[in-house]
């Protein structure tokens, strides 16, 4: 059964959260980027859990099994580190799928998460994938904007860009 709202579609990773962290948290409102999900990892504290059969390509077949699981009655410190733990496995699986050669970057903003970077590159580094995360910048859009622009100064996004004809 499809969930019924008014709400628009998204391929962010920081929508998965908001919306599991509502369902376990009632944090319906945020008043910054990133608030629920930073809840969510203190609510998953250091409890660990094995993580639920899912894969990356249906977000709503997660927070329906996160919905089922506090319905009968799994204490939600439980359910969010096994949501965190589902999240690092899934993506692990992913890029052991397509990772060649063996090689990961983990960034975007969704990798602050310190319970979901620690737990993702165990996933990876257990299929054998070498992991590289951010150091000196942060892993959020300021860096993201940061490498394109180093992109740009290499010279690189040029054979990237077509030419725009009025």
């Amino acid at each position: 059964e499809s969930l019924k709202v008014n709400a628009p579609l998204s391929s962010g990773m920081g929508r998965l959260f908001d919306a599991v962290a509502a369902l376990l948290g009632g944090r319906t409102e945020v008043t910054y980027e990133g608030q629920a999900a930073i809840e969510l990892e203190l609510l998953a504290g250091d409890v660990r859990a094995d993580p639920y059969a899912w894969s990356f390509g249906d977000g709503a077949a997660l927070v329906a099994l996160v919905h089922d699981e506090l319905a009968v009655g799994r204490p939600a410190e439980q359910i969010a580190a096994a949501f965190h733990e589902t999240v690092a496995a899934a993506s692990a699986a992913a890029c052991a799928e397509a990772a060649e050669p063996r090689t990961v970057v983990l960034s975007g903003g969704v990798f602050q998460n310190d319970l979901l970077l620690q737990d993702t590159i165990a996933w990876l580094s257990s299929s054998g994938l070498e992991v590289w995360t951010n150091r000196a910048v942060p892993p959020n859009d300021g860096g993201i904007s940061l490498g394109q622009a180093a992109i740009a100064a290499l010279g690189v996004a040029r054979p990237l860009l077509a030419r725009t004809r009025a």
